[in-house]
């Protein structure tokens, strides 16, 4: 497909399928794909490297700001730490659970908008997250909101884990949503919310490709 350069924002709650698709629409279109959660979790992974507490604001802060560089490789697939492809460390469940603390500060969200903005400066870009179409890039050329409900959203995150072995129950991942939600939701800078002009899909009882197909319509009329 061939597309003007441009930046495409997509917002929505854990799990409901937005990474998966924005990967793959990115992939179709030839844009950067910019996972803003695994900037989050890139950073989580070097607070535990470096021993440093998810509630030390005063050394996160410090850390985000001098001694943390994110860059995506191989058009969004690799997440890059300091040069370092930490992709599947990422998805470990200790960093899930630790990510959320540290999201909620804002000098560590000042500086990974930041470094998104960076990243997005010089190519089209896809961009997925929680803040992406409110707070990131407000003014982008299109903005979707991603979401499904709690059950399908824990089950589609149960049988990931099950499939890289990672010891888990269907209860606490779904648990672990609920919370996440409340947290994102809540919490005081930058919170999760549909933006105004943000094309809403649910995808609870759609498959992969069906979502796929629709954000693709809505990029091939936009041009």
């Amino acid at each position: 497909m061939n597309t003007r350069k441009s930046t495409i924002a997509i917002d929505g709650p854990a799990g409901s399928g937005k990474s998966t698709v924005t990967r793959k629409v990115a992939e179709q279109i030839n844009y950067l794909y910019l996972n803003s959660g695994s900037m989050y979790r890139a950073v989580t992974l070097l607070a535990s490297q470096r021993e440093i507490s998810p509630n030390n604001r005063t050394q996160l802060t410090d850390l985000v700001q001098k001694q943390c560089q994110i860059d995506f490789a191989d058009n969004g697939k690799k997440t890059l730490l300091n040069g370092i492809d930490v992709s599947e460390e990422l998805r470990h469940p200790e960093i899930e659970q630790q990510v959320v603390v540290i999201a909620k500060i804002p000098e560590v969200r000042q500086e990974m908008v930041k470094q998104q903005r960076r990243i997005a400066k010089n190519s089209g870009v896809i961009a997925e997250g929680r803040d992406v179409t409110t707070v990131v890039f407000p003014d982008a050329d299109l903005k979707f909101y991603i979401t499904a409900s709690i059950e399908e959203r824990a089950r589609r995150r149960f049988n990931e884990f099950q499939t890289k072995g990672v010891a888990c129950s269907f209860e606490q991942i779904e648990n672990e949503i609920r919370i996440r939600d409340q947290q994102d939701k809540s919490r005081q800078h930058s919170p999760l919310k549909k933006a105004e002009d943000a094309i809403i899909i649910d995808t609870t009882q759609l498959e992969i490709n069906q979502v796929i197909d629709l954000i693709l319509k809505k990029i091939k009329e936009d041009q």
